[in-house]
């Protein structure tokens, strides 16, 4: 069956996600408050997430059934999601989206970056009760799971703001890049741990994993290994270069930012590519 759609759908609703969750998640740990043009991007994403979202939880039922998804009828899916945890999780995740939506508009500053902090990562965490981690049914794979989400979009949502910054008339925020250092190695630590739970948790010990799904995760730690050491190059070389006014060195730290948010946004596409593989063939 083709599952194009669902392999899209998937991209789309992941990116939207981690950005909804990962720019006010880098924003609350930096101690920096949002924008009001910043906050007007997160309200279009939360809506772009609720439309992926809605997509996606349509193809999956389509999926589900064996059918196209210009096949699929109301009742039919009604039917699925009301039977499956698909739907429990589209209701959590578009009421989080909401509460993105109305985060954006509240009056009082102090609670803003919270309030979207968190109605952002429920809404990205909800990731976790689907696919692999939904189906494994371990209460310690969804939660591993759920932290890797978080970690992954504090990272994103970080790049996003620098790439952002670097691009436009005012430059690149040397102070905010040297501050990110401490929270991006708290940030690799909880990926790589959580990564090798989910992994365990999928494959077993000894890990037996079909070939072109452990071809695929292959991919995936070869970019994770690119940004990693990208970050390292901006941490150690760029940054300080930056901070000396060596000639050229705010060239460097833009393509070094922009390789490395395109590495995150090749594994978002990974991610979703294995999320419609079966692991064990």
């Amino acid at each position: 069956m083709d599952t194009t759609g669902l392999l899209a759908s998937r991209v789309a609703a992941y990116l939207a996600l981690l950005l909804v969750a990962g720019i006010p998640l880098h924003a609350l740990a930096a101690g920096q408050a949002l924008s009001f043009r910043a906050r007007l991007v997160l309200a279009v994403l939360a809506v772009i997430g609720a439309l992926a979202s809605a997509w996606w939880a349509l193809e999956s039922v389509a999926a589900m059934a064996g059918i196209a998804i210009g096949a699929l009828d109301q009742a039919t899916a009604e039917v699925v999601l009301a039977a499956t945890p698909l739907g429990m999780v589209m209701e959590w995740r578009l009421t989080a989206l909401l509460g993105v939506v109305m985060g954006c508009f509240v009056p009082l500053r102090v609670v803003r970056a919270p309030v979207l902090a968190i109605a952002g990562a429920a809404a990205l965490t909800s990731i976790a009760w689907t696919g692999h981690a939904g189906a494994s049914g371990m209460v310690i794979h969804r939660v591993s799971d759920a932290l890797h989400l978080i970690a992954a979009a504090t990272w994103l949502g970080a790049l996003a703001i620098f790439v952002t910054a670097a691009f436009s008339g005012k430059g690149a925020n040397i102070a905010a890049l040297a501050r990110f250092a401490r929270t991006g190695s708290v940030v690799v630590a909880v990926l790589i741990l959580t990564g090798l739970l989910n992994t365990l948790a999928i494959a077993g010990w000894p890990m037996a994993l079909e070939a072109r799904w452990f071809s695929v995760l292959a991919v995936k730690l070869a970019l994770f290994a690119v940004m990693l050491g990208l970050a390292a190059d901006n941490r150690w070389r760029i940054v300080p270069a930056l901070e000396r006014g060596e000639a050229g060195a705010e060239m460097r730290l833009r393509r070094s930012l922009t390789l490395e948010f395109a590495a995150g946004l090749g594994i978002i596409g990974v991610v979703s590519l294995l999320g419609v593989l079966d692991p064990s063939g």
